[in-house]
């Protein structure tokens, strides 16, 4: 029998130009773009196994993903090859050869988002945060994610979608606030459709004051995603952190 290699790939990248991390009919891919690349240089055909979809306009600073082929090339080698033609919007940080029992999906225990979001112009920042002008209340924001923290099914807060595991086991939330820039931090098992968008849309929400505390407590309870309210554009979400 001929001898599989696995290997596990960690990728960062700026979603403005892509349409999501899957491979799409109509529309460019960042897992295209990489598969390509890695059909070339193994002269086969290659699936690229993402640990997670990113959605148009969102960004990455660890996705990890993982391809098994039947041609063994040193992992130094496919990092050089795959840096020196990516565009320069996309990045590997490092490539491993693992044990073909791993899968960048299902072996992952765990994920970590962030979400910024900035609230003084700064050009740097257009396309990889949110700008938000208003006026929020940091501390009713910090209270929203309190009453968040008591609960695991959030369906509510999801989009639509038939989930295997509705239960998300919320591990930490934390939020960050220099005077300018907002990041929240969110480590779960694992993520619905859309939630750090949608939680984030109800927090900011409830800072700036249209959304009252026991009114996101009330739309938590529901579970009923069409009871969620708003959602935070894509521009300022990261997926930071798949683990092991």
């Amino acid at each position: 029998m001929k001898k599989r290699y696995n290997y596990k790939l960690t990728i960062s990248y700026i979603g403005t130009r892509y349409s999501g991390w899957q491979r799409q009919k109509n529309a460019v891919g960042i897992q295209q773009i990489i598969e390509d690349l890695l059909e070339k240089l193994f002269k086969e055909e290659i699936t690229l196994i993402g640990s997670g979809r990113t959605d148009a306009g969102v960004h990455a600073l660890n996705q990890v993903a993982n391809f098994k082929t039947y041609s063994y090339k040193d992992p130094s080698t496919i990092y050089s090859y795959l840096n020196a033609k990516l565009p320069r919007d996309i990045s590997v940080k490092k490539v491993e050869e693992v044990d073909l029992n791993f899968n960048a999906r299902f072996s992952a225990k765990g994920k970590t988002y962030l979400y910024r979001i900035y609230t003084k112009p700064d050009p740097f920042l257009y396309g990889r945060g949110w700008f938000f002008d208003k006026d929020l209340d940091i501390v009713k924001i910090l209270q929203g994610i309190e009453i968040l923290k008591k609960y695991k099914d959030l369906t509510s807060l999801a989009k639509e979608g038939n989930y295997i595991k509705k239960e998300v086991d919320l591990r930490e939330i934390k939020l960050y606030y220099d005077g300018k820039i907002i990041d929240i931090e969110i480590t779960a098992s694992h993520f619905l459709r859309n939630l750090v968008r949608r939680i984030v849309g109800h927090l900011v929400a409830i800072g700036r004051g249209s959304l009252s505390l026991q009114e996101f407590e009330d739309i938590i309870k529901a579970k009923d995603p069409s009871k969620g309210k708003f959602l935070a554009p894509p521009e300022g979400l990261y997926l930071k952190e798949v683990y092991y």
